[in-house]
């Protein structure tokens, strides 16, 4: 019997469904997830699988993990620790943490050294296993203050193994002092998730930290380790004993049902406990729990951790003075917030400063734009390639430009995968390559980037002069999706295709769309048409018109036709002086037959004429400097 679907869901999964059929990496994944639990649709792990799979290809991180935990354990997906150890590489590539991690185990005895590297690298990214396995190694050197530092990161994300190996250096005061008052604390945290080796563990040790007799047999100790597990409270105690991160950590416990029964209420309380006690990531929870609630309590704790240097609280009382959310709207408060995040690295502090300062404080923006794209943010990396590109603020690097359009392209981002594309087909930077910049369009193109559909039509359209295969039809599609979103040269571009089958009449609304928007080649193709009568009625007034547009933006064949229209008075009054000054202009920008009726022209005119026709030119040219 097939399972009713919430509408809902269905209607979430419909709007996914639109933005994943485009190439939104995301949104490709969020359907791949869709298919496997069933959420607004019948589940379909094959198709979970391949939407998955669109969603890796296209760099997206997320999806690259949960491939290869699929290919490494064979659900969803045949059994293939080969692409397991690929999909696991790429997603480590992009800094994904529990992908580092299983890539190190992956490594495992076989290659010690980059399965350490791994765990290193994981650990720091906050991987409590990685946290663990670092703690071991350390252990097993007794370097015991190292073993305590990543013990206790992976025992306050919960970790039960470490809770307990941590107890057991405040036990013996390895690495720390000896605290049997925290030794208990972090038995009891372990054992609260039923870890055996601290349950009985717990059977030795008293309320105060002295040993229990070893004379009580098992079924005693089993018997204590139920009543516990019945007995919230005494967990409850446990935290306070501890000091606040202890406090914080049950809160976090609570909060997710880490070990104990998901508990908003106790969450809530734990945290107030730690943020009194001056816990900066208690008072941020708790900031967060009161967003919704109490706008004030949420904004002192805010300011709480704020002070205290946490940078994503700094972040938010930024935005909050600049769009006056809870608070008297105060710009340069806010300007104040942001500047502190950014100065710990927050990376959205550093996009909004960047922004903030793109007008008038260029170098101040572009120095904010670095720091983020050097974090990994994808639109910053893209802005700093376009630097480099541009050679505004910096000195000119192609070379730059392209490395810093690959970090970004590489994760998904469309606009640096069509300028990446576009290095690709100029050789600007790297070796010239039409198929590379054909596969970096396509990328962009099907996340609804404009221009790179433009570039992929014209290369459909050309056959991109590298062996590609000319596709008239695709040429079409593609311009057109580019036009429709108001893309000027794919509109037109899409003039040239319709003009090329003959289709007048439809080459003129695109010429036109696109010479009303300013594009000089729509502008001289249309002054063409009105002046030849083609798809639209023959018209020397309107043909002037555009030639004169097309012309005052450069165009030497528009200048050329100008001047001619000026000599003979076709559509504007004679005027041989005017004429010579265009001739001149169209000679100067490689219009041949304007050399010739340049000379003609001064056959016909006086000196004075002449030496006006230049004078005009030169101002012309000046003008536009």
């Amino acid at each position: 019997m097939p399972v009713e679907i919430d509408a809902r869901q269905r209607r979430a999964f419909n709007n996914t469904l639109k933005t994943a059929r485009i190439g939104l990496p995301e949104s490709q994944y969020e359907v791949g997830l869709m298919y496997a639990n069933g959420v607004g649709v019948e589940q379909d792990l094959e198709q979970a699988l391949i939407w998955l799979r669109q969603s890796a290809e296209r760099g997206f991180a997320a999806a690259q993990y949960l491939l290869a935990t699929r290919c490494d354990s064979g659900t969803t997906a045949e059994l293939d620790e080969h692409q397991a150890f690929r999909w696991f590489t790429k997603a480590a590539e992009q800094g994904h943490p529990k992908a580092t991690f299983r890539l190190g185990k992956l490594y495992g005895a076989s290659h010690p050294d980059l399965a350490r590297s791994c765990f290193t690298r994981a650990a720091e990214l906050g991987v409590a296993e990685a946290q663990f396995a670092v703690g071991n190694e350390f252990a097993a050197a007794q370097d015991y203050l190292q073993s305590v530092h990543w013990y206790q990161q992976a025992a306050q994300q919960g970790l039960a193994a470490a809770q307990f190996a941590l107890a057991d250096l405040y036990a013996n005061g390895q690495g720390v002092a000896l605290d049997l008052d925290i030794a208990l604390l972090w038995h009891r945290c372990a054992a609260r998730q039923y870890f055996a080796q601290a349950q009985v563990a717990l059977e030795y040790i008293d309320e105060s930290g002295r040993g229990r007799s070893k004379g009580r047999g098992r079924a005693r100790r089993k018997q204590g380790g139920e009543a516990r597990r019945r007995d919230s409270e005494a967990w409850d105690k446990a935290a306070r004993l501890g000091d606040a991160s202890a406090k914080y950590h049950l809160g976090v416990m609570y909060d997710l049902g880490l070990g104990i029964e998901q508990d908003a209420g106790q969450a809530q309380a734990w945290y107030l406990a730690a943020a009194k006690l001056g816990d900066a990531r208690a008072q941020l929870a708790l900031a967060k729990i009161y967003e919704n609630q109490q706008e004030q309590a949420a904004l002192d704790w805010y300011r709480e951790a704020a002070l205290q240097g946490d940078s994503e609280a700094q972040f938010v009382l930024g935005r909050n003075y600049s769009s006056g959310q809870g608070v008297v709207q105060d710009f340069f408060q806010g300007m104040s917030w942001y500047v502190k995040a950014a100065e710990h690295d927050d990376p959205r502090a550093l996009m909004t400063l960047g922004n903030l300062f793109s007008s008038g404080m260029e170098h101040v923006a572009l120095g904010c734009f670095r720091k983020a794209a050097e974090q990994g943010v994808a639109q910053a990396q893209f802005l700093l390639g376009q630097e480099y590109a541009a050679g505004k603020l910096v000195q000119r690097d192609p070379q730059q430009a392209f490395r810093w359009f690959s970090l970004a392209a590489e994760q998904g981002h469309a606009p640096a995968e069509c300028a990446l594309g576009s290095h690709y087909l100029s050789g600007n930077g790297v070796a010239k390559d039409v198929r590379q910049a054909f596969t970096w369009f396509q990328k962009a193109a099907e996340q609804g980037d404009p221009k790179a559909q433009w570039n992929l039509g014209s290369i459909f359209a050309s056959g991109g002069g590298s062996g590609l295969k000319k596709d008239l039809q695709l040429a079409f599609e593609w311009c057109q999706k580019a036009a429709d979103l108001g893309f000027v040269p794919a509109q037109a571009t899409l003039g040239v295709l319709f003009a090329r089958i003959k289709s007048n009449e439809q080459a003129v609304v695109w010429w036109t769309k696109a010479a009303e928007q300013g594009d000089p080649e729509a502008q001289y193709n249309l002054a063409l048409m009105f002046a030849k009568g083609q798809g639209v009625e023959q018209s020397s007034a309107h043909s002037f018109h555009w030639f004169a547009i097309a012309a005052s933006q450069g165009v030497a064949s528009a200048q050329s036709r100008l001047g001619l229209m000026y000599a003979t008075g076709e559509g504007v009054a004679i005027d041989p002086i005017e004429a010579h000054k265009w001739f001149i202009l169209a000679d100067e920008g490689g219009d041949v037959a304007a050399g010739s009726n340049r000379l003609r022209s001064e056959t016909r005119l006086d000196t004075a004429q002449i030496a006006e026709g230049r004078r005009r030119a030169k101002e012309w040219t000046a003008s536009i400097r």
